[in-house]
């Protein structure tokens, strides 16, 4: 950057770039690849330890059938594919994982991992960011708000709409089972007291996702809710499903995934902060929605640099 921006706290710099994208998922991967290849300085923040994380600890490994792939994912595919690691749609966690790490890499953005990214200063170029090391300031010029909850929007000021209870399962979560021979595509399995349950082939033979749709009530019991759910699909699946008798769980997603959040009201972001996550939908995306949102957010964030430099 050609000139220091002023911190609105006595912080610690962490970093300091032309944009800093907060969330390393899909989105914000997308976002950070998407400015630095146009030539903008770029800095991540993550609050977890991988990037794409909806891959990685979300067990999101499937790509929407027809759907054409944004840049970033597709660079993503490419790379699996290389490697063995993605077919007809399937990816593979850890690889996705590690690859994703080498992409970055490669455009020249910058990250870091275990920030969590907290209230943004956009009068003076700050995003607070709590690390191992303490609270710390990432300076920029521009902010991209790629995290899940969107909460450098809410800190901002944003206008959210309210949801409104519709009965409906509310959040998904998904698990790996072993020693199964899984039928060769999708199948909604019905299993009393859990309203969707979808089992499907990995890319390894013997091996099923199973994906469980779920009402889920106060934050602080939502975890016993998604494991008392799976507890009960494994056992059903043992019980009635052919091939699944000596079923056991191999691998569980880390978290789960709102099927409805509450909707942003886009006029109400200040400017020099542009949002890409499910607020923006009001749902969750798919992973090639989310690959897109951050491209759409980094457009966003470039004119939004490009308009202060013409200042």
């Amino acid at each position: 950057m050609s000139d220091e921006l002023k911190l609105a706290a006595s912080l610690a710099v962490l970093d300091r770039a032309e944009l800093c994208v907060a969330g390393g998922g899909l989105a914000g991967v997308a976002a950070a690849l998407t400015a630095a290849e146009a030539g903008v300085e770029t800095v991540l923040v993550e609050e977890r330890g991988a990037l794409g994380w909806e891959i990685s600890h979300g067990l999101e490994l499937f790509l929407t059938p027809g759907a054409k792939a944004p840049r970033a994912l597709q660079a993503l595919l490419d790379a699996l594919e290389k490697h063995t690691a993605a077919k007809d749609g399937k990816l593979d966690p850890v690889a996705s994982e590690l690859l994703l790490d080498k992409i970055l890499a490669a455009a020249g953005v910058r990250v870091h991992f275990r920030a969590l990214a907290g209230e943004v200063d956009l009068k003076h170029g700050a995003l607070r960011v709590t690390t191992k090391s303490g609270p710390l300031a990432v300076q920029a010029k521009a902010f991209v708000d790629a995290t899940e909850n969107s909460r450098l929007a809410k800190a901002a000021g944003a206008r959210f709409e309210a949801l409104t209870p519709d009965g409906e399962p509310t959040h998904t979560r998904a698990f790996l089972l072993c020693a199964v021979t899984p039928t060769a595509a999708l199948e909604c399995v019905a299993v009393d007291g859990v309203p969707e349950v979808a089992v499907r082939p990995t890319l390894w033979a013997n091996e099923a996702h199973v994906r469980i749709a779920y009402a889920a009530g106060k934050p602080e019991s939502a975890e016993a809710q998604a494991r008392f759910a799976m507890a009960k699909t494994i056992a059903a699946l043992r019980a009635g499903k052919p091939g699944f008798e000596k079923a056991n769980l191999s691998l569980s997603a880390h978290e789960g995934f709102a099927l409805k959040v509450p909707a942003l009201d886009a006029k109400s972001l200040p400017e020099g902060l542009a949002v890409a996550g499910p607020a923006v939908l009001g749902r969750k995306p798919s992973l090639e929605e989310r690959a897109h949102l951050g491209e759409q957010a980094a457009t966003v964030a470039m004119e939004a640099l490009r308009g202060a430099v013409a200042k």
